[in-house]
């Protein structure tokens, strides 16, 4: 929970402090990213409160503790499906500026971005708030082994629908990616053959990219939580695994802020900039100290 608010706290600052990357449409999905970790992370000091006291204790009455449970839920499946769909718009986005720039240019404005970003955020909350309501499909549930409060479905078009919305997510994602990974790739390679292969070889190392690594980070700490997650609404499984993916679920909203910062010129540069002065400022300068003693003989001669 620490590393995530400071991961997360540091790229956000940085993003406001530098107010020219906001007139990239990737800069206005990034921080809808981090914005819903941060959320997300809001979450965690119920769950430790709940596995110290081994109940869910937030709230006076059953009733507090079943809304207060309840809307620490609604928060899990509402930020999970943001960053999904946040990730499916990076996605469109990077596939449209290489692939298609002309359409880009035209039609994914910074504008265009924070409105596809307020309908995702608003649609997430109000669909996934029906969960509130009896009859909806959608239960919230405290898990007392893990100390979360998990969404099941009661219903089975409720859960056709949740399977159907993540695969076409999915897809949207992989269609993508893989088309601007073999578009990139023969542009590299056509270009390479042409000036000669030094040019082009330190951008090859950059194929991968940001989108590359945030893909990874995602899906080897998601697909735990996903898998048991399924499971979970099924049978029993032990607790070190509904542990172990709960882990990793939560350690994506740390990694996935450190991938930014590391490819994203305007965090780096800032970051960069930070640890050099503060060095600077540690070493001491041998020109400094030692011009700093005068001799009694030069001084003599100075007041000469």
């Amino acid at each position: 929970m620490i590393l995530a608010l400071i991961a997360n706290g540091v790229v956000l600052v940085i993003t406001i402090y530098q107010r020219k990357s906001w007139k990239q449409s990737s800069t206005i999905f990034f921080t809808s990213l981090i914005l819903a970790h941060l959320v997300l992370t809001l979450y965690l000091p119920f769950s430790i409160a709940a596995l110290a006291a081994g109940e869910w204790i937030i709230g006076d009455t059953d009733e507090e503790k079943k809304a207060t449970c309840d809307f620490n839920g609604f928060i899990i499946l509402c930020c999970a499906y943001i960053i999904f769909m946040t990730l499916s718009l990076i996605s469109t986005d990077r596939f449209l500026f290489i692939v298609k720039p002309h359409i880009h240019k035209r039609f994914m404005s910074p504008r265009v971005a924070l409105v596809l970003v307020i309908i995702v955020w608003i649609v997430n909350a109000a669909f996934y708030s029906s969960g509130f309501i009896d009859g909806s499909g959608v239960v919230y549930q405290y898990v007392g082994k893990l100390g979360i409060c998990y969404a099941f479905t009661t219903s089975l078009g409720m859960a056709i629908f949740h399977f159907l919305l993540a695969s076409l997510l999915l897809c949207i994602i992989l269609v993508t990616s893989v088309w601007t990974f073999c578009f990139t790739r023969k542009f590299i390679n056509n270009q390479s053959m042409i000036v000669g292969e030094s040019v082009y070889a330190s951008k090859k190392k950059r194929l991968f990219g940001i989108f590359g690594s945030m893909l990874l980070v995602y899906g080897i700490c998601f697909i735990p939580g996903i898998f048991f997650g399924t499971l979970l609404a099924i049978i029993d499984f032990p607790v070190v695994l509904g542990i172990t993916a709960l882990i990793f679920f939560f350690l994506a909203v740390v990694l996935s802020p450190v991938v930014q910062a590391y490819f994203r010129p305007e965090i780096n540069s800032v970051i960069v900039n930070i640890f050099c002065r503060k060095m600077l400022k540690r070493k001491p300068n041998p020109t400094t100290t030692s011009s700093s003693y005068i001799s009694p003989s030069a001084a003599l001669d100075e007041h000469v």
